[in-house]
């Protein structure tokens, strides 16, 4: 059977009455759920492409008095049949919709300008108020026409969906609903922007905007909002008191936002495809809300859409600064954590539920809550901590499908201009022990992809290890790669040794070392202390390599984009 797929489409209307009817995975209770929930406003966060633009486009239609023909669109779905106290709310509510997740950009006045248009785009679908009698007077239509023709100063823009809200409430009688999807995409932008007050600027405005619009807003009925990313309360929400915030650490609507296990197999039932969906569920299952079991939407629709084929769909370009930020930035335990959850291992951490971009520089911490809520990781196991008061959890990667994300973003980064065909022949040059051509690779890529900031930072020996990491994680299939462990008589920055006991390849032990001179003599002369190092406290001294024949020693000196390595070969 060939399933009409509705990749692409987050319209709920379109989905609905498309004469080719679109497959649908019915999530309508949510509306059940919304309806329920006693606060006056809430925050539902999940990784991109998990449902839910979809889903907050699904409220606006069910409660929208303003729509045309909105019942319809629920024939023979789960909330026609919750009950009565339900479907009394269809129809009912005027609805603000806004939706922030374009208004991206390179700096603080081009995305404001995004935002005021967006509002600008709300006002004018309800442009009937201003022919209302009696319902504005001259100086609040001078206003709406401010917010439509976007002549308005900020604090206007700032306050805008509170008047809204109040004009709609007087003329309807009834509260509008507020619904703002993907709030926080311009604060991403911000952070990763190379404007220092970009960021500052968009968290005052934000700050402002939701202020105003949800929590001295004495006339909607209730606010929804979504997210990837749950920004610390101090950062945004401070005026938002007792603000219930849902992410993929409570169970609460988590069945809503993907798949479970259930709506995959009837998918699949429906295609014929004949796939085993054991091997689906290692490509995209793995994320795990308490009890439930979800599947990434986006993955299951593509894989479906391309006859079964298992494959990457969830890949984002968008996300590679995520990726370079934690692998330039952060010390060398994170870099070794991400390394064992790449080579499949479990680390145990603290998942943060309150991430401020401002700590991601010195909390490693953050940067795996960061990871979690983005669903580049999954949580498992709550443990209590008397000692910190904190709950800590054991943390993996979700599945083979993101192992891959994690692999194409950090080899993407590295290859800059070049193929990833190159880094793999770099790294044959590597395991075969030509070092000339191996150095030489490794130049260019400081030479191609490093900024001064990179590698000359407070503490660029962590770039450096992190850069190295990062380049011989593709090697994880075949090496076991450890970092910063205890051998011999020291402690050894990276090494690689075979899985196979019958493997000919030898293991593999870098040192590096900087120092502040560039001066090519004095670089190798760093580089051949570094090899000295390994030799000296014996690094080839460990436990966990017990089956290895030989190793190639490396010392790397570097100096800002500059490196010279020294080395010995293994023993013949």
């Amino acid at each position: 059977m060939n399933l009409r797929l509705p990749i692409g489409v987050s319209d709920f209307q379109e989905l609905r009455t498309d004469p080719d009817t679109y497959t649908f995975v019915d999530k309508s209770l949510f509306i059940r759920d919304i309806i329920d929930d006693g606060a006056k406003t809430i925050l539902l966060i999940r990784p991109r492409r998990f449902g839910k633009t979809l889903n907050i486009s699904m409220l606006k239609y069910f409660f929208s008095c303003t729509e045309q023909n909105t019942a319809e669109l629920f024939d023979g779905l789960k909330i026609c049949n919750a009950g009565d106290k339900y479907w009394a709310h269809q129809g009912q509510y005027p609805v603000i919709f806004i939706t922030l997740k374009s208004a991206k950009s390179t700096g603080f006045d081009r995305a404001y300008r995004k935002i005021q248009g967006l509002v600008a785009a709300c006002y004018r679908e309800f442009r009937y108020l201003l022919a209302v009698d009696d319902l504005l007077d001259e100086d609040e239509k001078e206003f709406f026409r401010r917010i439509t023709g976007k002549r308005a100063p900020q604090d206007e823009v700032e306050q805008s969906l509170l008047y809204l809200s109040e004009w709609l409430y007087k003329h309807h009688k009834k509260r509008p609903l507020i619904l703002i999807d993907e709030y926080d995409a311009p604060i991403h932008a911000a952070y990763f922007s190379d404007d220092p007050d970009y960021y500052k600027n968009i968290i005052d405005f934000m700050r402002e905007f939701f202020g105003s619009t949800l929590k001295d807003n004495k006339y909607h009925y209730k606010g929804v909002l979504t997210g990837i990313l749950r920004v610390a309360r101090e950062s945004l929400f401070s005026d938002l008191n007792h603000l219930p915030v849902y992410s993929l650490l409570t169970e609460q609507y988590a069945e809503y936002f993907g798949f479970t296990e259930d709506e995959v197999t009837a998918l699949f039932a429906k295609s014929a495809l004949s796939v085993d969906l054991a091997d689906v569920k290692r490509w995209y299952n793995g994320y795990y809300v308490r009890d439930i079991v979800l599947y990434n939407p986006w993955s299951i629709l593509f894989c479906l859409a391309n006859k079964g084929r298992l494959e990457a769909y969830w890949v984002n370009t968008s996300e590679d600064k995520l990726i370079r930020e934690m692998l330039t930035r952060h010390d060398v335990d994170l870099h070794d954590n991400i390394a064992e959850l790449i080579q499949g291992k479990e680390i145990n951490a603290f998942i943060n539920p309150f991430l401020n971009f401002n700590q991601l520089d010195s909390n490693s911490d953050t940067v795996l809550s960061l990871l979690y809520m983005a669903g580049y990781l999954n949580a498992l196991n709550p443990q209590y901590d008397e000692m910190t008061d904190e709950i800590n959890y054991t943390l993996r990667i979700p599945n083979k499908e993101v192992r891959s994300v994690y692999k194409h973003i950090i080899f993407g980064w590295l290859a800059g201009q070049r193929k990833t065909k190159w880094l793999i022949a770099c790294l044959d040059d590597l395991k075969a022990g030509r070092m000339q051509p191996f150095e030489a690779a490794l130049q260019e890529i400081a030479y191609n992809i490093l900024s001064c900031h990179d590698a000359g930072g407070a503490n660029p020996e962590q770039f450096y290890h992190g850069l190295l990491l990062g380049l011989i994680l593709y090697l994880n299939g075949e090496y076991t790669i450890l970092s910063n462990r205890e051998a011999g008589m020291g402690r050894y920055d990276i090494a690689l040794f075979p899985k196979s006991p019958n493997s000919n390849d030898s293991g593999i032990i870098f040192e590096l070392k900087r120092t502040d001179s560039n001066d090519e003599a004095h670089l190798t002369q760093v580089a051949q202390e570094a090899l000295r190092q390994i030799e000296d406290k014996e690094y080839d001294r460990m436990p966990e390599a017990g089956h290895t024949k030989g190793w190639l020693k490396l010392g790397v000196a570097f100096s800002g984009k500059a490196l010279r390595m020294a080395y010995a070969m293994p023993a013949a």
